[in-house]
């Protein structure tokens, strides 16, 4: 992912941000703001607008160099936040203006979000201080498990017939669109317009995890045959996402094969949950606005699976929790225990299956989902083979590469 500072500055300088304070202001009646700090993340930068009264708003803005699909994207969480601000609890920030770039009335120059700033500050993680962890942090870990336990049980009461994207269309009715996600559709830039050139049938909604799971191996398989920057070990690549392709019908689970859908939410960091000093939860931040199928939200939340140490991302403490908290939304897919405890089962292969199927992780999870699936090492000479061997289409495109096997 790009982070040169240089592309940053040179992005700032065509936007006007005179002017974003400016549609801030006529929000709020006229009351003027200036900006404050911002901050740089993967996909956008976040300002804060401080207004003379002292209200502070956040402006988040999609990066161009790192987010290829920057109104699509931003919609999309827009509508999400919307969304679980009118029919949920959960604690995300109240957006008073969302404009893309693409508005002729848009004078910023760039597509931008105007939302709340929400109190608290960033999860700890609760490093231990000694062999014995101290019971008062014990009690507090346990108190974000179950906080956390509470949002991913409130999510899967959020039922859709569709996987897609959220949207909201100007009348204020949301309904699921295409697929789109920061990580999977959008970014890198050889892959969004891959994305671009998909027939409507892959890029969705759809109706089931197959279709679902069939449309991102499509879009895999031409990212892979057109990316300018892997010639080298572009026959791997393909041959490693047909293999991958091929686990989806171990990985599906039937029961949800065809709904209920899900809001999702695939990057719980300890940067994006805010508490307070009491450990109470105060903001979920970065929905990537996608709808998903039931199991993909009964998972390790990230958290979990960043290499961090601490009482919070104990995976065995969370998970204890995860499986015995009583469900408080009697609409929730998830309120079961028993379900809990079997879609936990296979969470992590499950996990690792999305992660090579949406991401650019194949070669790294491959190994452990090929063994976890077949109970047999990995071979890839063996695999490559077979795959040569079984596509006519492949030997076609790849006739030396085959011949030297």
């Amino acid at each position: 992912m790009s982070e040169h500072p240089s592309e940053f500055d040179d992005f700032v300088r065509t936007i006007h941000l005179d002017e974003l304070c400016e549609a801030a202001a006529r929000c709020r009646d006229g009351i003027p703001c200036c900006l404050g700090p911002h901050i740089i993340g993967g996909f956008n930068v976040v300002y804060e607008l401080i207004f003379s009264d002292e209200i502070v708003w956040m402006a988040r803005i999609p990066l161009p160099y790192n987010c290829f699909q920057p109104e699509e994207v931003s919609a999309s969480y827009a509508a999400t936040l919307r969304y679980l601000k009118k029919f949920s609890t959960i604690p995300v920030p109240e957006v008073f203006a969302y404009n893309a770039q693409s508005n002729p009335e848009n004078l910023v120059n760039a597509t931008y979000i105007l939302m709340e700033r929400l109190p608290g500050h960033q999860l700890p993680v609760l490093e231990r201080k000694s062999f014995e962890p101290d019971l008062k942090d014990v009690a507090l870990a346990e108190k974000v498990h179950r906080q956390l336990t509470s949002v991913i049980l409130q999510l899967a009461s959020l039922k859709f017939d569709k996987i897609g994207s959220l949207q909201e269309n100007p009348e204020g009715n949301f309904f699921i669109g295409p697929y789109i996600d920061p990580s999977s559709t959008a970014y890198p830039k050889h892959r969004a317009k891959t994305y671009q050139s998909l027939i409507p049938e892959h890029k969705g909604p759809f109706s089931s995890i197959s279709s679902w799971d069939n449309a991102m191996a499509e879009l895999n398989r031409q990212t892979a045959l057109g990316d300018p920057e892997d010639e080298e070990y572009r026959a791997e690549t393909v041959a490693d996402y047909e293999i991958l392709a091929e686990f989806s019908d171990r990985i599906v689970v039937k029961e949800f094969s065809h709904g209920p859908f899900v809001i999702n939410h695939s990057d719980l960091t300890v940067q994006n949950i805010l508490v307070d000093d009491e450990f109470n939860i105060t903001g979920i931040l970065d929905f990537p606005g996608t709808v998903v199928p039931v199991p993909s939200l009964c998972v390790f939340p990230w958290l979990f699976s960043d290499n961090i140490s601490g009482l919070i991302p104990d995976r065995d403490a969370y998970l204890k929790i995860f499986l015995k908290e009583e469900c408080q939304f009697p609409s929730s897919a998830l309120r079961s225990s028993k379900i809990r405890g079997e879609l936990m089962q296979s969470a992590i292969t499950r996990e690792q299956f999305e992660l090579g199927l949406l991401g650019p992780y194949t070669s790294l999870v491959l190994p452990k989902l090929f063994k976890a699936i077949h109970k047999r090492p990995f071979e890839s000479d063996v695999e490559y083979r077979r795959i040569a061997s079984t596509r006519t289409w492949f030997k076609q495109l790849f006739p030396s590469w085959v011949n030297g096997l």
